[in-house]
């Protein structure tokens, strides 16, 4: 199967079962319908990361869960917090079972290794080691450098990066750049809907 066609538009599959929305047992309002055909017209014929931004709770993750499952792609997730580190995201070197140091990738790597989707949660709460370590990926090079073991990583077929974030008006968040954010294919999101949490309920 070359591409799955969602909502008339076409994405390539990944390598897991791919699901219906009734397999999923995932209630399609009508808002976050409009969600998941934003999404898909953002991602169908390009490969550039895309931004959620909108209030908790809105569904930005898992809109982006429910078309990787739709489509049989893995997607992971990095939850960003104040104490969340690069070793999360790159890798650091841990003892084996003969006691050794190895070096052992994190999730991006993984990510990027095995042409996963990957969610960056809460972005505007990374550290700014963070932000930094991934423009070399987000930039037309397309690629991760590695410091502890001096590699270059391209992203395998399939890869893609998605984000999301609260506003700023949300306590300790902070404003990214607007070159950073220009990286990024912007979509915002609304509060959930009344009819919907009508039908929800």
């Amino acid at each position: 199967m070359k591409h799955i066609d969602v909502y008339g538009f076409l994405l390539q599959p990944g390598s897991e079962p791919i699901k219906t929305a009734e397999q999923l047992e995932f209630l399609v309002t009508p808002s976050f319908k409009k969600h998941i055909v934003g999404l898909l017209r953002a991602i169908s014929n390009c490969d550039l990361p895309v931004l959620l931004e909108g209030p908790t709770s809105s569904g930005k993750t898992s809109v982006v869960k429910f078309l990787a499952e739709l489509t049989g792609n893995k997607c992971v997730r990095i939850n960003n917090h104040q104490h969340t580190d690069i070793e999360e995201y790159i890798g650091t070197y841990l003892p084996d079972n003969k006691g050794r140091l190895v070096f052992t990738e994190g999730v991006l790597v993984e990510a990027l290794r095995n042409g996963h989707w990957i969610i960056l949660d809460e972005l505007n709460l990374a550290r700014s080691e963070i932000l930094e370590s991934l423009n070399r990926l987000l930039d037309d090079n397309k690629e991760l450098f590695i410091n502890e073991t001096q590699e270059y990583i391209k992203p395998a077929k399939g890869f893609r990066i998605f984000a999301t974030q609260n506003p700023t008006s949300y306590g300790g968040r902070k404003e990214l750049s607007k070159a950073f954010k220009n990286r990024f294919i912007q979509l915002y999101f609304d509060d959930i809907q009344d009819e919907d949490l009508m039908e929800i309920l």
